[in-house]
């Protein structure tokens, strides 16, 4: 009889351990619901300054104020075909400004990508 004992023990010690790790599971995944979560930010610091030290702000707008010509350069053709073409697209290249970020304007976007088709750099 001295055996049946001996199993009801090792089931009994399986028991106890199988509550404690389910205890302990449980105790683990509610911490760590609780716990907040650090963010990181949410914009890049070099991002956030795009509107006053980014290429097309400062740049693009330096051109357009002094030297049409050089424009005209930079983007691979003048500035009323620019227009043109920003007319026909603007639309469908817009996003919408989110509570968290503005979006990239659809001028912008077009001259960027202007750019990169005529000399395949970034700036």
């Amino acid at each position: 009889m001295a055996p049946k004992t001996n199993m009801a023990d090792n089931n009994n010690e399986l028991d106890d351990a199988a509550a404690a790790v389910t205890v302990i599971a449980i105790l683990a995944h509610e911490k760590s619901k609780n716990r907040k979560r650090k963010r990181s930010t949410w914009i890049q610091p070099w991002i956030e300054n795009r509107s006053t030290h980014g290429a097309y702000h400062a740049l693009l707008q330096e051109l357009e104020r002094t030297d049409n010509k050089l424009l005209t350069n930079f983007l691979r053709m003048d500035k009323n075909s620019f227009n043109l073409l920003l007319a026909k697209i603007a639309l469908i290249i817009q996003q919408t400004d989110t509570h968290m970020r503005l979006s990239i304007s659809p001028e912008e976007r077009l001259a960027l990508t202007l750019r990169y088709l005529a000399t395949g750099q970034f700036f």
